[in-house]
């Protein structure tokens, strides 16, 4: 990319050489300010020319990590997998009739936790993968694609064995009404 700026460089240092070029062939007598104004606005519109192009080439740069090695897919699939998470987390608890603060995903993994519905390597994960989602959704440096993958599928995981496993909470009402 330090090239592409260079040659972009040396493309207006030309045309604004061959501008002056003509400008001395004109035969305009022009005052010492005459030529400072010229010079001015040359290296001010040189300066946004470079601008300009500096922010298209980052902005394709950014285009081409992010869309080129499939990271814009492997993040959605893992934001995907973290609101299921979150939304058979909050069911679970709720058909359990457990108070929990629903607006706080750390109390509701360990609430999960405390009812063993997961284990303390699945809350650290959670925490793992709750940082990488924060990284995800708040902008910041790209994560990994190979982690965003590793993380949505023990995300994934997990979500399958809050759904499935039962707990002796889960039996007592049945219990109760027999």
């Amino acid at each position: 990319m330090v090239f592409q700026v260079y040659a972009v460089c040396g493309a207006l240092i030309g045309i604004l050489a061959l501008a002056c070029y003509f400008l001395r062939h004109l035969e305009l007598n022009l005052t010492a300010t005459d030529v400072t104004i010229l010079v001015t606005a040359g290296i001010g519109l040189a300066t946004s020319t470079l601008s300009i192009v500096y922010l298209v080439l980052v902005r394709a740069r950014t285009r081409a990590l992010v869309c080129g090695d499939g990271y814009v897919l492997a993040a959605s699939k893992f934001l995907s997998g973290w609101a299921r998470f979150e939304e058979t987390g909050r069911a679970k608890l709720t058909q359990l009739r457990i108070d929990f603060n629903r607006a706080s995903i750390r109390d509701l993994i360990a609430h999960l936790h405390d009812l063993g519905l997961i284990c303390r390597a699945d809350g650290d994960t959670l925490n793992e993968a709750l940082r990488l989602r924060d990284e995800i959704v708040h902008g910041g440096a790209l994560a990994d694609r190979r982690r965003i993958e590793h993380l949505a599928s023990l995300i994934d995981e997990i979500t399958r064995r809050v759904k499935t496993v039962t707990t002796v909470r889960e039996h007592e009402p049945a219990a109760r009404d027999h």
